[in-house]
C-alpha cells in the first residue's frame, strides 16, 4: 500500500513537471493538459494511477486541499482596486450564481431527464467560473487591469458561493426532501455561518502573523495559515458551514489586513505569500490529474449530446444573460461594449467544480457518473474553446494596452 501511494505521487508530481513544460512553450491552458495527463495515465488508458473520486487522498485533496486554494485567492484580491466593479462583483456571485443554476437546470432537467433537485445540482455545480487561468497566456500581454481584476475577483468570489449552493443541495437529495424552502434556508445560514466564522479566522489570523505585539506566529506565519484553513475547516463543517467559503474570507481579510491597522514584516509577508501559492499550486495539480484518471469515458460518450445541450445552455445563453444583467445597473463601473463582450466570453469551468464532483462522490450523491463526466467535457470544452483564444479576442476588442517599447538592450 505504502509502495503504491508513492509510485501514485511520483506519476502524478511527474505528470505536472512534464505539464509544466509543456505549458510555458504551448499557449496552452496548463488545467487542460492536466486533465489529458490524467486520463492518460488513469485505469481507462495506462492505468498508472488508480485514485477513485471518493478514496481518502482524493477527499482530503477535494476538501482541505480546495479550502487552501481558496485562502489564496482571497490573499491576492485588494479591496482599493476593486472598489470600482463592487456592485458588478457582488451581482455576479450571488445573483449570477444562482441564475446560472436555474437556467442549466432547466437545460439538465429537459436533455438528461433529472429531476428538479439533481438538475438545480448540476447547474449548481457548473456555475462557478475560473477564468484565473487566463492568467499565464496573458502574461507580457497587457490585458486591461479593470477587466483582469473583476475576472480573477468574479472566479474568487463565485467559488465558494457556487460550492455552498451545491452543498446545500446535495444534503436536501440526500434526504429526501423535495421542498424549495428548504435548500434556500440551507443556503442562506451556509453563508451566514461560514462568513462569520470566515471574518473571525481572518482578524485573528491578522492579529497573530502580523508585526504588531499581538503577532505571537509571525515567524511561523505558513504553519499558521495552513492551521487556521484546517481548523476553521473542521468548525465550519462541525456548524454546518462551509469551509470553502470561510477559508475565502479569511485569505481576504488577511490579504488586506492594512485596513485593520496592521501590517507584516517584508520577509515574513513574502514567506506566506509563496507557501500559498506553492500549496495552491500543488493541488491544482492533484485536483485536475485525478479528475482527468477518473473521466467515465464511457458514459461522456454515451451522453454526449445532452451534455452539449447543457454546456451550450451555460457558455451561450447563461454567461451572456448574467454578466448583462450584473452589470446592468453598476453605473460606476462605466463598462464599455468590449469589455462586456470579453467578461460574456470568459467562463471557463476550474478547480471548483472540479473538487466538488469528487465532494458529491464522496457524499454518495446519485449519478455521480454523469454528473463527473458533464463537468470533466465542460472543462476540456471551456478550456479549448474559451481560454485558447482569449488572447486573440482581446486584441481584438482592443482590450490590451500598450506596454511601451522594449527596454533598450544592454551593453556589450
Amino acid at each position: 500500500m505504502t509502495r503504491d501511494v508513492i509510485a501514485t505521487l511520483a506519476f502524478v508530481l511527474g505528470a505536472g513537471l512534464a505539464v509544466r513544460t509543456i505549458a510555458s512553450v504551448l499557449p496552452v491552458p496548463e488545467m487542460l493538459l492536466l486533465v489529458l495527463v490524467g486520463a492518460l495515465l488513469g485505469p481507462s488508458v495506462l492505468g498508472a494511477i488508480d485514485v477513485p473520486l471518493d478514496s481518502l487522498g482524493a477527499q482530503l485533496i477535494f476538501t482541505l486541499g480546495v479550502s487552501a486554494i481558496l485562502f489564496y485567492g482571497g490573499l491576492n484580491l485588494s479591496v482599493a482596486v476593486l472598489r470600482r466593479t463592487a456592485i458588478s462583483l457582488g451581482l455576479l456571485a450571488t445573483a449570477g450564481v444562482l441564475v446560472t443554476a436555474g437556467i442549466v437546470a432547466v437545460a439538465a432537467h429537459a436533455a438528461f431527464g433529472l429531476d428538479w433537485t439533481e438538475s438545480l445540482l448540476l447547474g449548481a455545480v457548473l456555475s462557478p467560473t475560473d477564468p484565473a487561468i487566463l492568467i499565464p497566456l496573458f502574461t507580457g500581454t497587457g490585458l486591461r487591469p479593470k477587466v483582469a481584476q473583476t475576472l480573477i475577483a468574479e472566479s474568487a468570489f463565485n467559488d465558494p458561493v457556487g460550492a455552498v449552493l451545491a452543498l446545500s443541495l446535495a444534503g436536501v437529495l440526500l434526504s429526501g426532501d423535495s421542498s424549495v424552502g428548504k435548500p434556500a434556508a440551507e443556503f442562506v445560514l451556509d453563508l451566514g455561518i461560514s462568513t462569520v466564522v470566515g471574518i473571525v479566522a481572518g482578524v485573528a489570523l491578522s492579529a497573530a502573523i502580523s508585526s504588531h505585539r499581538a503577532g505571537i506566529w509571525r515567524e511561523s506565519s505558513a504553519i499558521a495559515v495552513l492551521a487556521v484553513v484546517t481548523i476553521g475547516y473542521v468548525s465550519l463543517d462541525t456548524a454546518g458551514g462551509s469551509g470553502y467559503l470561510g477559508a475565502f474570507v479569511a485569505g481576504l481579510i488577511v490579504g488586506n489586513m492594512e485596513r485593520l491597522g496592521l501590517s507584516m514584516h517584508a520577509e515574513h509577508e513574502r514567506e506566506m505569500k509563496d507557501f500559498a501559492r506553492n500549496l495552491a499550486d500543488l493541488v491544482t495539480l492533484f485536483v485536475f490529474v485525478v479528475l482527468g484518471a477518473n473521466l467515465p469515458f464511457a458514459e461522456i460518450w454515451r451522453q454526449l449530446g445532452p451534455a452539449l445541450v447543457v454546456l451550450a445552455a451555460l457558455v451561450v445563453v447563461a454567461r451572456p444573460l448574467v454578466v448583462w444583467l450584473c452589470t446592468l445597473a453598476d453605473g460606476r463601473a462605466d463598462w464599455s461594449r468590449p469589455e462586456l463582450v470579453f467578461l460574456a466570453w470568459s467562463r471557463e469551468t476550474g478547480v471548483v467544480p472540479a473538487a466538488l464532483v469528487g465532494v458529491l462522490a464522496g457524499l454518495g450523491v446519485p449519478d455521480n457518473g454523469l454528473f463527473a463526466s458533464v463537468i470533466g467535457l465542460a472543462i476540456v470544452v471551456t478550456l479549448a474553446i474559451q481560454a485558447m483564444p482569449a488572447p486573440w479576442l482581446a486584441r481584438r476588442l482592443g482590450l490590451l494596452e500598450d506596454l511601451g517599447p522594449a527596454p533598450p538592450a544592454p551593453p556589450r
